[in-house]
């Protein structure tokens, strides 16, 4: 199968597209450069590899040209679109990045729901990866299904906008679209970079860095671990292994035509958990800091990801077991 791969060189993308080519597909990477542009400027110092990759197309998806010529020249069997600006933090920095976070992420998908229509690739699956944050703290249980766009960021908000626009482009014109509400990745390997002793990203910094990884960063110095607030909170996590092998399945399985929306979680955990879990692998205390969010400090957020897992079949790793894996890496290599 010839599958587009946008977000290529990104966390989960380059991972992916060494898993869908061991799979046995054609694969084309599709990437502006701009992510590690950004965590450079805010953070010079933040922790990660850039593992180039083959033949990735260096591309501005927001320009309507030239996706129409990837499209029209390629004409993939499936694409998945991994780009986006996807930090919350970010996106909530100031004004003019609210501005570029919500142009840059509804252009990307519009040209491309766009380019599909107008290039005639009916047959072509189209799957983008959103978030779980779409339905905000609404729900007690989030639906796999279309929800309200109730999100707390620019970010968020911008890929609930997103998910609407694929809503509207199956109805309207008969698109097969995939969407994977993709949870907090977490991980350093997958399989196949395993195989070839490589790590993928591990941006520490404050607006692209997840939590696990500032905790991580900080416990492999010898820091304390710093919660925001209780740290109660619970948030939906997956291994990055596990989403790469779940957007392969969701690849390779045959779907109905229509609006597919799945919860790409495997398990809800809570921050204060995932800092006593670093904190007994690397012997190091933890302390709690005034929230600077605006958030219900005891919310417990829960998912239906029961279509999801039959997608993903049984989960290969759990967080505590990636969490471990992950403190084994950084132990292994300097970063």
């Amino acid at each position: 199968m010839k599958i587009l791969v946008t977000g290529a060189a990104g966390y989960i993308g380059f991972p992916l597209m060494l898993k869908l080519t061991s799979a046995g597909h054609e694969v084309i990477g599709v990437d502006n450069g701009l992510r590690a542009d950004w965590v450079a400027r805010i953070d010079p110092k933040s922790g990660y590899k850039t593992i180039p990759f083959p033949d990735i197309i260096t591309a501005d998806l927001t320009d309507r040209d030239l996706v129409d010529e990837l499209l029209k020249i390629h004409k993939p069997d499936c694409i998945i679109h991994s780009a986006s600006q996807p930090s919350m933090p970010y996106s909530d920095l100031s004004w003019e990045r609210a501005l570029f976070t919500q142009i840059n992420n509804l252009a990307m998908n519009l040209n491309i729901l766009w380019g599909i229509k107008s290039n005639n690739l009916v047959k072509t699956k189209y799957i983008i990866l959103t978030t779980t944050g779409i339905a905000g703290q609404f729900y007690q249980l989030v639906p796999e299904r279309n929800t309200l766009n109730n999100a707390g960021s620019w970010y968020h908000i911008s890929r609930g906008f997103d998910s609407e626009n694929c809503n509207l482009a199956h109805r309207v014109w008969g698109l097969n679209i995939i969407e994977l509400r993709t949870a907090i990745v977490y991980g350093l390997t997958t399989k196949e970079l395993n195989s070839k002793r490589m790590t993928t990203r591990f941006d520490t910094d404050p607006y692209f860095g997840t939590a696990i990884n500032r905790f991580m960063n900080q416990a492999s110095k010898g820091q304390e671990l710093t919660i925001y607030g209780k740290g109660m909170q619970s948030k939906p996590f997956i291994s990055l292994e596990d989403c790469c092998v779940s957007i392969l399945n969701a690849v390779e399985q045959q779907f109905e035509n229509g609006h597919h929306i799945f919860n790409q979680t495997t398990e809800c955990v809570s921050i204060k958990t995932i800092a006593e879990l670093i904190g007994q692998e690397f012997n190091v205390p933890i302390t709690h800091i005034e929230n600077p969010r605006k958030e219900k400090e005891d919310f417990y957020m829960q998912f239906d990801n029961s279509l999801f897992l039959k997608l993903l079949g049984q989960p290969r790793q759990l967080i505590a077991d990636g969490i471990k894996e992950m403190a084994r890496v950084l132990k292994e290599r300097k970063y």
